[in-house]
């Protein structure tokens, strides 16, 4: 079995890779001289970008502001000139939340709004949902306000087949459109709002109990409706198996807008969900973290772990496994790989438990799970600082995810100061490919939304710089849009490097010793393996040399000890790799 192992490895080697070119291809600031930042981005047909915010200037991009806040909408061409651009809003504050581009070409607009002049008609009370549909040019098609005599916000829009849309939000209001809201002291529901393409209402339902409720994730399921996370506080209501605390609650709904069932995931403690997947067979996969220790919590290491529920596509909980260590941990994205695992990326300040490593403050954290939730590889990258970071989508032969980072240190290279952009590329077992920090000397913060036909990738956010990667900042904080191109040449043939990743030193001649295989290509080289606290346990400068699982004279027991390769090839290029190697007995 362990010769199978090792002929796996030699087959799918770590592929070696010429220099990797990383290039800012354009940027743009869009604003005025006080402050505007970017909430949503999202591609549109013609290969451009519809981009939504909010701001408070009176000048540079936002001349027609209407008072205070206004929403901020910007079409941009794909190589990021502006097409046009709208201040919409009155005297009081709006803020633009969420965009998309309809079927007919046409754009949905959402957000919060305040006022009952200017681009607005009608205020329900208070702060409404408000809702544009804007022509190709940005014209206003038509416009209406959602909501009741309380507070309405939030606005995540997700179109639906028949040509509607859902929205998704809170609500404090027990009238007006609302339907269905659970009254109680100080309470919140979260809301779903079904309309039609003329901003019509199809349905209304107003999700919790009659405490404290608020959502988080939304997806629409095979059988055309929808599966949400509630944040809850409640015990009756939609809420069936309160644990405690505060929950997370799983909450299916027809595409009706009737609450199908409902199903709490977690303990007696604090419970959070951030993300779901649905899969073939209608089961579903929850990602959360967790602070209990009990109910369907089994093992809690510390603090915040990461907790992974698998259920059936009635509610009934199948498993749950948790992550961490004995700090906080969480991961709030999730994918499901081709093999039918599963990759979470989040954050961690633990250096136990499931960890081997952390580089200081938070940093960004990756597992590898199979099927069952069992971990196939963890890594950790990031500085002394705070970093987190989210898996923006599978590459062809790896993932990127898409955060900040405040260091410049550890594996964070070229950061340009308070916060940055951070762009981190890994390969299929979570090697680090790449990294590229974007910003400037001040605070920086978005992430990748978008990527392009050309193989670039579109970030948006703010950005408080005027240096580095960013110029023409109108002063304060402006909208950010940069699109990064990665250039990556092909492998050269006569060079290929293969590093195992299992061994077994028990004198039965076969894989009795740790090499590298492929080695003629490469000029110089440092190659260094740590045990799980950091501490080295090997290292060469000879290409041709061999770690036989012994550190000063004694064999080590077996373990996962982390790798890291530095080498300049004969071509003059010079690669870095780091991965694990398993010591198997």
């Amino acid at each position: 079995m362990l010769l199978g192992l090792f002929m796996l490895v030699v087959i799918v080697p770590h592929s070696l890779r010429a220099q990797v070119t990383m290039e800012v291809a354009w940027q743009r600031c869009l604003g005025g001289t006080d402050t505007e930042w970017g909430s949503r981005l999202r591609p549109t047909s013609d290969g451009g970008f519809i981009c939504i915010g909010s701001g408070t200037s009176y000048d540079g991009d936002m001349v027609e502001n209407n008072g205070t806040d206004d929403m901020f909408v910007i079409k941009l061409n794909a190589d990021g000139t502006t097409q046009w651009k709208r201040a919409l809003g009155g005297s009081l504050s709006e803020h633009g939340y969420d965009c998309l581009e309809t079927a007919d070409g046409s754009f949905i607009i959402s957000g919060n709004s305040y006022s009952t002049n200017g681009d607005l008609t009608t205020n329900q009370g208070d702060q409404d949902l408000w809702v544009l549909k804007l022509t190709s040019a940005g014209t206003i098609i038509w416009q209406r306000t959602y909501g009741g005599s309380g507070t309405e916000l939030g606005g995540v829009l997700l179109e639906t087949p028949d040509g509607g849309f859902l929205l998704q939000l809170t609500t404090g209001s027990n009238d007006g459109d609302v339907v269905g809201y659970h009254d109680g002291p100080g309470t919140q529901d979260h809301w779903l709002l079904k309309i039609d393409g003329s901003g019509g209402v199809v349905w209304s339902r107003a999700l919790g109990g009659s405490a404290f409720d608020s959502g988080g994730r939304l997806i629409t399921t095979a059988d055309g409706g929808f599966l949400v996370i509630l944040q809850t506080e409640s015990t009756d209501g939609d809420i069936a198996d309160y644990r405690g605390n505060t929950d997370c609650c799983l909450v299916k709904v027809s595409s009706t807008g009737s609450v199908l069932w409902s199903r709490c995931v977690g303990g007696t403690q604090r419970d959070n969900g951030f993300d779901i997947v649905e899969l073939s067979n209608g089961d579903i996969v929850l990602l959360g973290s967790t602070l209990s220790s009990d109910v369907d919590v089994t093992l809690n290491r510390g603090g915040y772990d990461v907790i992974l529920a698998k259920l059936t596509s009635t509610g009934s909980l199948l498993w749950t496994r948790t992550y961490g260590g004995s700090q906080d941990d969480d991961c709030r994205s999730l994918i499901r790989t081709s093999d039918g695992g599963f990759v979470m990326v989040g954050s961690s300040t633990s250096t136990d438990g499931d960890l081997s490593s952390n580089h200081g403050g938070s940093d960004v954290w990756v597992l590898k799970v199979e099927a069952n939730g069992a971990i196939e590889w963890q890594r950790c990258y990031g500085g002394s600082m705070s970093d987190w970071a989210f898996l923006y989508d599978l590459e062809d032969a790896g993932f990127l995810l898409t955060g900040i980072t405040q260091s410049n240190d550890g594996d964070v290279v070229g950061a340009h100061g308070e916060g940055d952009l951070w762009f981190i590329n890994l390969g299929a077992n979570g090697d680090l490919i790449w990294q590229r920090c974007l910003g400037g000397s001040n605070a920086d913060w978005g992430y990748v939304q978008a990527r392009t036909a050309d193989g670039g990738y579109v970030a948006f956010g703010y950005t408080d710089s005027n240096d580095g990667d960013v110029s023409g900042n109108h002063g304060g904080r402006d909208m950010w849009v940069v699109k990064l191109m990665v250039n990556e040449p092909p492998v050269p043939l006569e060079c290929a490097l293969f590093v195992p990743n299992a061994f077994s030193p028990d004198s039965s001649t076969r894989n009795d010793a740790h090499c590298i295989y492929g080695t003629e290509c490469i000029a110089s080289m440092q190659f260094n393996i740590y045990d799980r606290w950091g501490n080295k346990v090997f290292e060469t400068t000879d290409p041709k040399a061999c770690w036989n699982g012994t550190h000063n004279g004694q064999p080590l027991d077996p373990a996962v000890f982390v790798y890291h390769l530095s080498a300049t090839l004969n071509s003059g290029e010079t690669i870095e790799r780091q991965g694990n190697i398993s010591l198997l007995k």
